[in-house]
């Protein structure tokens, strides 16, 4: 827990001036921040056994993607974050919570990466948490991940509901299979989260 203390220090005394979010207790961070972007641990923990290549879509602060590096350290995270000045934070948070080693940040948009040859077909995994919805997330990240690879985006079952219909037919459209994640309660009713999987299809 003394790293992830460390996190929500950071996150307060660079808030402002990075444009990170609004004012948030040590107590509501560790439930509304923390534990929310730790969920997808409990509905596919067998995706995260092992070394994974792991990128984080739009990952402003640093969530879900510099928490689930702290849970996981066989986990290799690239934070891709086109704002810049939130993308110099998860570098600066990185170092000081010792994950430079395991974190690379690029500030770029997700789908300028898809089509170049360093990242197109590289990450086993890809999370994207508040970041947009799932058709367009579908469009410009799909090209990012790894033949087998999984998208997972994170929302809530209402924001599920609405998106499904054209989430689907933006995943058909790609030959893309999608699934969703039973319903997850957050501690002492912070809300609730749902998850939409994106497959990509194996290699031939």
């Amino acid at each position: 827990m003394r790293d992830y203390r460390r996190f929500w220090e950071l996150i307060q005394a660079h808030r402002v001036d990075y444009r990170l979010m609004g004012r948030v207790t040590e107590y509501d961070f560790y439930l509304k921040h923390l534990a929310d972007s730790l969920s997808v641990l409990l509905v596919w923990p067998e995706l995260f056994a092992g070394p994974v290549r792991l990128a984080d879509v739009g990952s402003g602060a640093g969530l879900p993607g510099l928490v689930l590096a702290l849970a996981l350290p066989e986990l290799h995270l690239t934070a891709i974050e086109s704002n810049r000045k939130r993308a110099r934070f998860i570098r600066l948070a990185a170092q000081e919570l010792s994950l430079a080693g395991r974190v690379e940040v690029i500030d770029r948009r997700s789908r300028e990466l898809g089509h170049d040859p360093a990242h197109r077909g590289r990450y086993e995994l890809l999370t994207a948490r508040a970041v947009a919805k799932s058709d367009k997330l579908i469009r410009d990240c799909r090209l990012l991940l790894a033949p087998g690879g999984s998208a997972i985006f994170y929302k809530t079952p209402a924001g599920l509901t609405e998106e499904m219909p054209l989430a689907r037919r933006e995943a058909q459209r790609h030959h893309l299979d999608l699934a969703t994640s039973a319903v997850i309660e957050l501690p002492r009713s912070a809300g609730t989260r749902q998850f939409i999987r994106l497959y990509a299809p194996c290699a031939s």
